[in-house]
């Protein structure tokens, strides 16, 4: 939008051999005829007129700009979820181990039990091997478990740009509130999702180009300006010196009326660029309500296996205190203790899993709201 100045300045030496016939008789005739040219000004040029081209190359730029946000936030928000999800997979086996410490206590306590029924002569030798088998299987899954957190913890290291060996340590827990609402989740994906807005710049990009096109068919117009200094000195013809100053001012005026129909084939291009945009906006769009629906559901479902998990759990810890009692007294077997103490393993570890899981649904809907980053 804004003049183009130019400054330009040049010389030029020459020795010729000339030789001149005028009409009035007069003849020259020499060699070694110098002459000096010596130009310098200052040249301006300014589109008045373009048809708007310049008006319409600027909003495109403006547009290319958001995108380049757009493009960068995108990219912060998927970095952010993948350490949401990395730390809380960091919780999640932080509560695995503390299950695996805690049934290994209940292990210990079963084959204290069993030893001391073998000293006053009412155990059996096949409760202690079976308790020590078990304690040492829960070990050995203890220590296989601390090596995964171990990994998972140079992992987000490495997220948040650090050395892995970086120590740290997580909170116990993984909170979840269940307070999304899908109707909430539903506006406000249409204001704030960061995929919906790429594809709705995408089309406004398009649309500004269609209007560049579209200026090759109106005339131009440019104002031109310039500060001239020139003089030519010569030693031979008709003008010795000849040395100008001044300001020189005008217009110029073009209008293409035909140029092989090309600009006809650039709009009808952009014209399929801008549809084939818009069905990516629709598409973007129907895909992402689709997405919302699915995950949505999963959410709910996810708040439903967790109430679940955590009722299975209390009743599992209850099974177990109460199966342990009955050992100590004689009323059940090492079998029956051993499939009763599974169970609260198994409880734990699908009670971590549902938290985890209902807190990457979470996260997932948040992403998809727009609420990662802000």
């Amino acid at each position: 939008m804004l003049p183009k100045v130019d400054l330009q300045a040049s010389t030029n030496l020459a020795n010729n051999a000339t030789k001149q016939e005028f009409s009035s008789g007069l003849t020259v005739d020499k060699s070694g005829v110098k002459s000096t040219n010596i130009n310098a000004g200052v040249y301006l040029s300014w589109t008045l007129f373009d048809g708007m081209k310049m008006f319409a190359t600027h909003k495109r730029l403006q547009e290319m700009e958001v995108m380049g946000a757009i493009s960068s936030k995108i990219q912060i928000e998927n970095s952010v979820s993948q350490i949401i999800v990395n730390y809380y997979n960091i919780v999640r086996q932080k509560q695995l181990i503390k299950g695996l410490s805690e049934n290994i206590t209940i292990s210990e306590e079963r084959l204290k039990i069993a030893q001391k029924k073998i000293e006053i002569g009412s155990g059996s030798k096949l409760d202690v091997l079976q308790a020590k088998v078990d304690m040492n299987a829960q070990t050995s899954n203890l220590y296989r478990q601390k090596t995964i957190l171990s990994e998972l913890k140079t992992n987000l290291n490495l997220l948040l740009a650090r050395t892995g060996d970086v120590e740290f340590d997580v909170e116990n827990d993984i909170p979840i509130e269940f307070k999304l609402k899908y109707d909430d989740l539903k506006s406000n994906i249409e204001k704030n999702n960061l995929e919906l807005k790429a594809a709705q710049t995408n089309t406004a990009i398009i649309s500004q180009t269609i209007r560049e096109s579209k200026s090759q068919l109106y005339p131009k117009l440019n104002f031109n300006a310039n500060y001239l200094f020139a003089r030519s000195e010569n030693q031979a013809g008709f003008a010795l010196l000849n040395q100008n100053l001044g300001l020189n001012l005008g217009l110029t005026a073009s209008w293409t009326i035909f140029n092989g129909l090309n600009t006809s084939n650039q709009i009808k291009n952009a014209r399929l660029q801008l549809d084939n945009a818009n069905y990516e906006f629709n598409n973007t769009k129907a895909l992402l309500d689709a997405q919302l629906y699915s995950m949505f559901k999963r959410y709910q479902d996810d708040a439903k296996i967790l109430e679940l998990e955590e009722e299975n759990t209390k009743l599992a810890k209850e099974a177990v205190d109460i199966a342990l009692e009955r050992f100590k007294i004689g009323s059940s077997n090492s079998l029956e203790l051993k499939e009763i103490q599974k169970s609260y393993d198994d409880a734990l570890t699908r009670l971590s899993e549902a938290r985890f899981n209902a807190k990457v649904s979470e996260t997932q809907l948040m992403k998809l709201n727009g609420e990662i980053v802000k």
